[in-house]
């Protein structure tokens, strides 16, 4: 049975990618049973989606157990570099990642903010651009923390040849979230 169309909805292939390549060998069977018992069960077929709660409750669980020594907001960074490590581990996104210098920092993010909606259903992104290497990426929803979109962004970015990267989150609501980005151009 189909999504009901106003179900937020998170993608087969953005679970598979965070917790089967990125987590990867880190997801342990006490990690897989706090998944399992809020939704999220990794040992069998996954479905075509996955409700936005059950989503955003699976990456607090798996930023607090893996990253137990760090603010919260670090863990979610942390899972959120982990997802560009996880991609390079693909034909496909090792041979993306690897033009990634070629197209540089600034389309990247371009690109990066499009990618953004091809992993669920509910995500509206905004990229406002200052001038080089100097952007403002407004999203609507942050899963609970802006740290996880700030290590996608991070690390894509570093991909991309960009030198001093910083990405800092404002205006986080508990949902939506704008982050400043800049690097050295």
């Amino acid at each position: 049975m189909g999504a009901a169309l106003s179900e937020e909805i998170v993608y087969r292939h953005a679970i598979e990618g965070l917790f089967l390549r990125s987590v990867g060998k880190r997801l342990t069977p006490e990690l897989k049973d706090r998944l399992r018992a809020i939704g999220l069960d990794l040992d069998v077929k996954l479905p075509h989606h996955t409700p936005r709660r059950v989503f955003a409750e699976a990456l607090g669980i798996t930023a607090r157990y893996l990253h137990p020594e760090v603010d919260a907001q670090e863990g979610y960074r942390r899972l959120g570099t982990g997802i560009i490590t996880g991609l390079e581990h693909t034909l496909l996104g090792k041979a993306l990642v690897s033009l990634w210098p070629i197209f540089g920092p600034d389309r990247v993010l371009s690109r990066m903010q499009e990618s953004f909606a091809t992993v669920n259903n509910y995500l509206k992104t905004e990229l406002i651009t200052h001038g080089r290497a100097d952007h403002t990426i407004k999203v609507s929803e942050c899963n609970g923390n802006p740290g996880y979109l700030m290590g996608i962004i991070e690390a894509g970015l570093m991909k991309a040849g960009a030198k001093n990267v910083r990405v800092e989150p404002f205006d986080f609501n508990g949902h939506a979230c704008s982050y400043r980005v800049r690097w050295d151009p």
